[in-house]
């Protein structure tokens, strides 16, 4: 189907109040040709489950295509892995429960995140240890301009921290189905530390797929605000990588500073980072970031895209000036 002037504030996690000039529901390969009827000369955007989608703009002048196609397959299989296929429309989170319940593991960290099975390649979702980049295998794509489908692989697909090529593609292509290779065998990742500090403090022996994905999602319950309830969009911020010659600085004036081993540095934690300036369930007006997670920014009731920005700002200038560290924006600011 397709509407003009249609309200999304439904449709985005953040609860931000939009109309699109042109929105276009596709619910499966015969809507496709609805796009023919669509002016690509005016910005497009694919919409999918809207929980990393920040519309700062109450009226988006272009058109976003909405993607609800579902269904899940198994493509291939060995004696020890399995490839699986989901369409985008899936919803994430209740298909990293279907796998798990069949004893698949690799995306049980990923447990809990909101949002698409199509939106978990765009910025490559990660969470606990694990990233989408590490179990995909490919993906399904339709491009609207060129009428052509295409599949990418991992390699295509240029996966780095919070990034792959569908990130910021200036057309974007509409990723239809994604693929999954996992693992009969289950092999924990228990390293994160809340997740570990969970394990010990229940005194638990993990023994399946099953039992991380429901340790994680109690965890995410009981930190992350629920965007039914206080509209968000997850981590706004990604987590900073710093050289070890300035993580070293730091680390003299603050030595409990959280931090993890990465391939271009350390990863510093965002969250601590913003409580130590003093943001931690600081409201400016219908905006703060919450209580009991910094690195989430929540709508407390009608909030204007102007005051998501402000805030963002706010919080990079003090974290800047704090810690001589520049953050980075995580959430997708539609303008």
């Amino acid at each position: 189907m397709i509407y003009y002037n249609f309200d999304i504030k439904n449709l985005n996690s953040f609860n931000l109040p939009c109309k699109a000039k042109t929105f276009i529901e596709i619910d499966n390969e015969y809507d496709i040709q609805l796009l023919e009827n669509i002016d690509f000369t005016k910005r497009t955007i694919i919409l999918a489950g809207g929980s990393n989608s920040v519309f700062t703009n109450s009226i988006f002048d272009g058109n976003i295509i909405h993607i609800k196609n579902k269904g899940i397959k198994i493509i291939d299989q060995t004696e020890d892995d399995i490839i699986i296929e989901a369409s985008s429309g899936e919803d994430w989170g209740e298909f990293v429960r279907y796998c798990v319940k069949q004893n698949y593991s690799g995306i049980e960290n990923l447990a809990a995140i909101p949002g698409s099975v199509g939106a978990s390649p765009v910025q490559n979702i990660g969470a606990y240890g694990m990233e989408v980049k590490d179990v995909f295998y490919n993906c399904l794509c339709f491009n609207p301009i060129k009428k052509e489908w295409k599949t990418y692989s991992r390699e295509e697909c240029n996966f780095d921290y919070r990034y792959s090529i569908f990130k910021y593609q200036e057309t974007p292509e509409i990723i239809w189905k994604v693929r999954y290779k996992l693992s009969k065998h289950f092999k924990p990742n228990l390293s994160y530390s809340a997740l570990a500090s969970e394990i010990q403090r229940l005194n638990l022996e993990v023994n399946s797929p099953l039992q991380v994905c429901d340790l994680v999602t109690d965890i995410r319950n009981s930190k992350l605000p629920n965007p039914k309830e206080l509209g968000n969009a997850g981590s706004f911020f990604k987590n900073p990588v710093i050289s070890p010659e300035h993580f070293q600085k730091l680390k003299e004036a603050y030595p409990n500073i959280p931090n993890y081993p990465s391939d271009k540095g350390i990863k510093i934690a965002a969250g601590w980072l913003i409580e130590q300036t003093g943001y931690k369930g600081k409201q400016i007006g219908n905006v703060g970031m919450h209580s009991k997670q910094a690195l989430v920014m929540v709508n407390y009731g009608n909030a204007q895209g102007s005051e998501i920005i402000t805030l963002a700002n706010k919080v990079i200038e003090s974290i800047r000036e704090k810690f001589q560290i520049e953050l980075e924006i995580e959430a997708h600011l539609i303008y």
